[in-house]
C-alpha cells in the first residue's frame, strides 16, 4: 500500500520531535484514490484552501467530555442478545456511556508550573517505584511491541538523550496528551527503548540533532510528575516517579477469547472485500491475524485497526479538500478566469459572493459533523487498551466496544447493498 496513515497531526510531538509514521499497518491496508495526495488544481486554491481549512482541522478534535473516570479494568461483555456477528447488540445506555471519551481515561493533574521541582523525591521500595524521564508527544497513542523513529532537535530532548546513554537506562516514558487541554497527560504510559541513535548534525546544519530508533518495551504507571515547571518554561525535559505496570492475569489461559477475536477480525477483511471498502485491510493479512501475548499478537492487531481508523480520517480530509478545490475551480471558471496559464491568482475568502461563501461554510460543518467521532475513536479507544491491567479485559474491549462497531457497519452496508441490487443470497442476511 502507498497510503500515509492519516491524523498526522497527532503524531506530530508537543515538544517538538518528528515521529515517524511508519507501521506494519500502512502496508496492510489498501487506499482509496481519496487517501491518495489530492492533486491541487491550482496554486490559488491551494493556498486558499489551507488559510481557511487550517482552524477546521484543529477543531474538529474537540472532546466529549465525561464527569467520572473509571476504573482501570471493567466488565466490557454485553448482556444483550448475541448477532450473527457474535457481539451483542447496544442500548441506548451503553451508546451514551460509549461517547464518555475524555471521562474513561484516568489522566494525571495538570501540569502546575508553580509547584517546586521534587529535586531529591522520597521513592517507596516496596511498590517498585523509580524515576523516569518523560517526553510528551502528542495525542497518538503509542502501542506496546511497536516501533518508532524520532528526530530530536530541541535542546532539553538532546539533553535527555545524553542522560540515558550516560545512564545506560535508555528508556523514557511517552505519555498521551489530552487532545486539547494543555499540559494534561494519561497517567498509563508506553516506555520507549533507545535502541539505536545516530548524529546527524553535520548534515542538517543542526537543525536535527539525533535521529533515534526505539522499541515500546513496556507499561508503566505515572504516579506523579517532579518538575512541572519545566512544564512551563522548557528549560528542560520532565522527569516523574513512576512503577511498572503489569497484568494481573498473566498465568490465565485465553485461547478461546484470543480465538473467537481472530475469527471475527478474519470475517470482517473478508467483507470489508466484498463491500469494496475505500480503506480496508487486504485479505492477505488473514493468515497472520493473531490476538494472543506477545510479538505479533495482541498489539499488532490492535496497531492496524489503529491505521484503519486514521485512515479514514485521512480519507474524509482529502475529501473536504477535494470539495473545497471543486467548488473554488467552478467560481473561478464561471468568472472568466484561465487556471491554466500557470498564473498565481489571489483569493480572499471576504471577497467571495455569498453563496460561494455559504457552500464553504456548510462543507466544514459537514466535515466537523463527521469526523469528530472518527477522530475520538482513532486516539481515546486505544489508550483504555493501554490502561488495562488484564489481557481478558482487553480482549473484551476490543471485541464488544472496537471491533463490534465495524460489524454492525458493514452489516447494515451489506444489507443496503443487497436490497439496492435486488440480491438474494445467503450471504446478505445480516441485520444492521
Amino acid at each position: 500500500s502507498t497510503g500515509r496513515l492519516g491524523h498526522a497531526r497527532a503524531r506530530r510531538s508537543r515538544a517538538r520531535a518528528a515521529p515517524s509514521t511508519t507501521s506494519i499497518a500502512s502496508r496492510a491496508l489498501q487506499p482509496s484514490r481519496a487517501m491518495m495526495s489530492c492533486r491541487v488544481a491550482h496554486t490559488a486554491t491551494r493556498a486558499f484552501f489551507a488559510a481557511r481549512c487550517r482552524a477546521t482541522s484543529s477543531s474538529s478534535t474537540r472532546i466529549l467530555r465525561g464527569r467520572g473516570r473509571r476504573g482501570m479494568t471493567r466488565d466490557v461483555t454485553r448482556k444483550n442478545d448475541e448477532s450473527e456477528f457474535g457481539y451483542a447488540a447496544d442500548s441506548s445506555d451503553e451508546d451514551e456511556r460509549a461517547r464518555d471519551w475524555y471521562g474513561d481515561v484516568v489522566w494525571l493533574p495538570k501540569m502546575d508550573p508553580r509547584k517546586d521541582p521534587e529535586v531529591e523525591p522520597t521513592l517507596r521500595a516496596e511498590l517498585g517505584e523509580f524515576v523516569i524521564p518523560m517526553f510528551p508527544l502528542g495525542s497518538h497513542v503509542y502501542l506496546p511491541d511497536s516501533e518508532h523513529v524520532l528526530n530530536i532537535f530541541e535542546p532539553r530532548y538532546r539533553s535527555m538523550y545524553s542522560d540515558i546513554l550516560f545512564n545506560g537506562s535508555r528508556r523514557f516514558a511517552v505519555p498521551m496528551c489530552a487532545p486539547q487541554e494543555e499540559g494534561v497527560f494519561a497517567s498509563v504510559a508506553p516506555v520507549f527503548y533507545l535502541d539505536d541513535l545516530k548524529e546527524v548534525s553535520e548534515q542538517t546544519n543542526d537543525q536535527v540533532k539525533y535521529v533515534c530508533s526505539h522499541s515500546v518495551i513496556e507499561r508503566v504507571r505515572i504516579k506523579r510528575v517532579l518538575n512541572d515547571k519545566m512544564w512551563g518554561d522548557r528549560s528542560s525535559y520532565l522527569k516523574c516517579v513512576a512503577e511498572k505496570f503489569e497484568d494481573t492475569d498473566l498465568d490465565e489461559d485465553l485461547s478461546g477469547k484470543e480465538t473467537m477475536l481472530e475469527e471475527r477480525f478474519a470475517k470482517i477483511i473478508e467483507l470489508q472485500e466484498k463491500l469494496e471498502e475505500p480503506v480496508r485491510f487486504t485479505s492477505n493479512l488473514t493468515a497472520t491475524i493473531s490476538a494472543a501475548r506477545g510479538e505479533n499478537g495482541f498489539w499488532r492487531l490492535v496497531g492496524l485497526w489503529q491505521s484503519l481508523l486514521q485512515n479514514r480520517v485521512s480519507a474524509k480530509e482529502n475529501e473536504l479538500s477535494q470539495n473545497i478545490q471543486e467548488l473554488l475551480r467552478s467560481y473561478l471558471e464561471k468568472s472568466g478566469t484561465d487556471l491554466n496559464d500557470g498564473r498565481k491568482i489571489q483569493l480572499e475568502f471576504a471577497t467571495l459572493p455569498d453563496n460561494i461563501k455559504n457552500e464553504f461554510n456548510r462543507l466544514q460543518v459537514n466535515y466537523r459533523e463527521e469526523c469528530v467521532e472518527l477522530l475520538n475513536e482513532a486516539i481515546y479507544p486505544f489508550q483504555y487498551l493501554v490502561q488495562y491491567d488484564s489481557h481478558a479485559a482487553r480482549l473484551d474491549y476490543f471485541g464488544n466496544e472496537m471491533v463490534a462497531v465495524e460489524e454492525k457497519r458493514l452489516a447494515a452496508k451489506n444489507v443496503l447493498r443487497s436490497m439496492f441490487a435486488g440480491g438474494d443470497s445467503s450471504d446478505d442476511k445480516a441485520t444492521p
